[in-house]
C-alpha cells in the first residue's frame, strides 16, 4: 500500500482544497470503499425497500453479515499469502503473472466457498419463507461472490483508477437496490436476496474486466506451485492473517451463540444490540486508516528502504545513523497517527449519547458504545504496528500478537457473557490493548536489532 500512499502524497503536494478532497476520497475508496458503500446501501434498502423484506429483514441481514464474517474468518490467512505473492510479482514487474494468479485464486476459492455455503444453508428450514429454495441459492451465490470480491479488491488498486472503482461500487449498490425493490416485490425475501446478489455480481464482473483489460493473463495453472510454496515459506504470515481476521469477528460470533436471537426460528443468530454498535465504531477508524496509508506507512517504508540500502553499501557509522533515523520515523509515525485518531475518538466518546440517539436509534448502551470506540482506537494502533512488523519480516512475532488478539477477545467476551454482564465490547477492548502492547514491544526490539538480523541472513 505504500506505493498508493506516495501517489496520494503527490496529489496533496499540489495544494488546495480540491487536491485534499481528491486524496481523501481516494484514500477512503481504497481502505473502506466496499465496506462503507455496502453499509450505506443496506441502510437505504432497509429504509426505502423495506416492503421487499417483510418476510424477514433479519434473515436478509443474516445472509449478508454471515457472508462477510465467515469470508474473512475462514479465508483471511489466504488473503495475506495472496497479497504477499501478488506484491512480489508486481515488484518485479510481472503484472501478467499476477493477473493469472488472481484468476487462479478465484477458481480455487469458489470451490470451498460453494461447499461451505451449501453446507450452511442445506439444513436451513423455516416455514415463514415462500421461496426458501431461491433464498438458499442466493445465499450460496452471495458468499462466493463476496469471497471473490475480497481477492479482486486486493489487486484492483494496482490500476490506480480510484474514482472508477468508487463509481463501480456505487453502480453495483444501485443495481442491488433496484433489484431488491423489483425482485422482492415478485418473489419476496428470496427475490430480494437474489437482487442484492445481482448488484454484487456486477461489481465483481466489472472490476475483473478492468483488470483483464489492463493486463492479459497467460497460463493460470503455472502459478499454482509457486503460490502454494508461499504457504510453506510464510506460514506465520498465513497464521497472522487467519487469527487477525477471525479475531475481528470472534466477539460478535461468540455473542451470537451465547446471547443472540434466532432469526425466524432458524439456527442462524444475530445480536443487533452489539452488532450495530461495532459497525458504527468501525466506521470511525476510516480517517485513521487513510492517514496511515498516506503518511505513516509511506514514511516508514521510505526510511526502511534507505536503511536497507545503506546496510548493503555504506560504512558502520552511516548504517547506525540510518537505523536511528528509522527508529525516530517509526516513533513519529505512531505518535502522530495516534494523536490524529485519538482526537477523533475522544470527540466521539464525548458525543456518545447523541450518537446513540441520532444514528443508532437508541439501539445501543452508551457505555458499550464508548468501550467499542475506545477499542477502535487501540485496534488501529495494533494494525499499524502489525503492518510494520510485516515490513521487517517479524512474522512469528506478528502471529503471536494476532493469536493473543483472537484469544483475549474470545476468552473475555465468553466469560463476561456467561456470567451475565450486559456491558459488551470489553473483550474487544482488552484484546486490542493487549495485542497493541505486545506488538509494540516486538516492533521496538525488532527495529533496534534489525541490522544484526539482516547481517545474520548473509
Amino acid at each position: 500500500m505504500a506505493g498508493i500512499g506516495f501517489e496520494l502524497q503527490r496529489v496533496l503536494k499540489g495544494g488546495g482544497f480540491v487536491n485534499f478532497f481528491k486524496a481523501a476520497l481516494a484514500g477512503i475508496v481504497i481502505v473502506a470503499g466496499p465496506w462503507l458503500i455496502s453499509i450505506v446501501g443496506i441502510f437505504f434498502l432497509n429504509k426505502f425497500a423495506g416492503f421487499a423484506l417483510t418476510e424477514g429483514a433479519e434473515l436478509f441481514m443474516a445472509a449478508i453479515v454471515y457472508s462477510y464474517a465467515f469470508s474473512l474468518c475462514l479465508f483471511g490467512g489466504f488473503h495475506y499469502i495472496f497479497t504477499r505473492y501478488i506484491s512480489d510479482l508486481i515488484y518485479i514487474s510481472k503484472e501478467t503473472r499476477a493477473v493469472s494468479t488472481l484468476l487462479l485464486a478465484m477458481i480455487l476459492f469458489s470451490i470451498p466457498a460453494f461447499i461451505l455455503a451449501f453446507g450452511a444453508v442445506f439444513f436451513l428450514e423455516t416455514e415463514s419463507l415462500s421461496n426458501l429454495f431461491l433464498y438458499k441459492i442466493s445465499a450460496i451465490a452471495l458468499f462466493i461472490i463476496i469471497n471473490l470480491i475480497w481477492l479482486v479488491m486486493i489487486f484492483i488498486t494496482l490500476l490506480k483508477k480510484y474514482m472508477t472503482i468508487l463509481l463501480v461500487y456505487m453502480g453495483g449498490m444501485a443495481i442491488s437496490f433496484f433489484s431488491v425493490y423489483y425482485l422482492g416485490s415478485l418473489y419476496k425475501l428470496g427475490g430480494a436476496l437474489a437482487g442484492f446478489c445481482l448488484g454484487q455480481l456486477f461489481i465483481l464482473s466489472y472490476l475483473t474486466f478492468m483488470i483483464i483489460k489492463a493486463y492479459r493473463p497467460e497460463k493460470l495453472w503455472v502459478e499454482l506451485k509457486p503460490l502454494l510454496a508461499y504457504f510453506g515459506r510464510f506460514q506465520y504470515l498465513f497464521l497472522s492473517g487467519l487469527f487477525y481476521s477471525a479475531g475481528i469477528w470472534i466477539d460478535k460470533i461468540s455473542l451470537w451463540i451465547i446471547v443472540g436471537t434466532p432469526v425466524l426460528g432458524t439456527y442462524l443468530k444475530l445480536f443487533e444490540t452489539y452488532d450495530v454498535t461495532v459497525y458504527f465504531a468501525n466506521l470511525t477508524i476510516i480517517p485513521g486508516l487513510v492517514y496511515f496509508m498516506i503518511f505513516s506507512e509511506s514514511d516508514f517504508y521510505s526510511v526502511l528502504k534507505k536503511f536497507l540500502l545503506t546496510i548493503e553499501k555504506s560504512i558502520l557509522t552511516k548504517i547506525k545513523e540510518e537505523k536511528y533515523r528509522l527508529i525516530r520515523t517509526m516513533n513519529k509515525s505512531l505518535y502522530e497517527q495516534s494523536y490524529f485518531q485519538g482526537v477523533l475518538s475522544m470527540g466521539l466518546i464525548i458525543l456518545a449519547p447523541v450518537i446513540n440517539s441520532v444514528f443508532l436509534n437508541n439501539s445501543s448502551d452508551v457505555l458499550t458504545l464508548r468501550i467499542v470506540l475506545t477499542a477502535g482506537f487501540f485496534h488501529i494502533f495494533f494494525l499499524t504496528v502489525l503492518t510494520f512488523l510485516f515490513y521487517i519480516e517479524m512474522y512469528k512475532q506478528a502471529f503471536i500478537s494476532t493469536l493473543t488478539f483472537f484469544a483475549v477477545n474470545m476468552g473475555v467476551t465468553i466469560i463476561l457473557a456467561v456470567i451475565g454482564i450486559t456491558v459488551y465490547g470489553i473483550g474487544y477492548l482488552a484484546a486490542s490493548m493487549t495485542a497493541s502492547l505486545m506488538a509494540a514491544a516486538f516492533l521496538r526490539y525488532g527495529i533496534r536489532t534489525l541490522d544484526r538480523r539482516v547481517y545474520g541472513r548473509f
